[in-house]
């Protein structure tokens, strides 16, 4: 419309201007990232294609619980800002969490964050099914026994004959118990 016919229709009051306003939050439409609309839409979208999403993504972590190299620990790469984060729960950190960890420096603009766990206590190699005085027995990968001696301490009231003494009677009450169980 020419700038003359609207200043004729604005001076009869028949042109108003007309304002839009935004309903909700500002935050809602400002900027974000690309990333995390599409991990919003896949993981609380009830269209077909997140729910396939969600079901293919469980069946893949049941399957590959055991094989996993990381058990307790969930890796994520922030490429924007070349920080690797390492933490207890799968997938990006929601923007503003707090979380208890460490910072540590790799490179000059690389940056690693572990988040604090609890302190796994790993299964021994070779346990030790019984622990003596005089004598310990460790069962193998393989489930054979070994016999191994403890070093003792030898003075004038206790000799090597009276360790080998000793050791003898351990020896004859741990093959009565392991003979036993079998």
């Amino acid at each position: 419309m020419p700038r003359a016919v609207q200043l004729n229709l604005a001076a009869r009051g028949i042109m108003t201007k007309k304002y839009k306003a935004c309903v909700g939050s500002e935050k809602q439409y400002g900027p974000r990232l690309v990333g995390e609309i599409l991990h919003d839409y896949l993981e609380n979208s009830n269209e077909p294609f997140a729910r396939a999403y969600r079901e293919h993504k469980a069946e893949a972590e049941a399957e590959h619980d055991d094989d996993q190299l990381f058990v307790d620990i969930f890796p994520n790469t922030e490429l924007c800002i070349d920080l690797k984060l390492l933490t207890r729960q799968p997938g990006r950190m929601p923007v503003g969490e707090y979380m208890n960890g460490v910072l540590t420096r790799d490179g000059e603009y690389l940056f690693r964050f572990v988040e604090n766990a609890k302190k796994r206590v790993a299964a021994r190699r070779n346990p030790r099914i019984y622990s003596g005085r005089y004598i310990n027995v460790i069962r193998h990968d393989d489930g054979s026994l070994v016999l191994t001696f403890n070093r003792p301490t030898l003075n004038e009231n206790f000799t090597f004959q009276d360790f080998c003494r000793e050791a003898a009677g351990e020896l004859l009450a741990v093959a009565g118990l392991i003979g036993e169980r079998g």
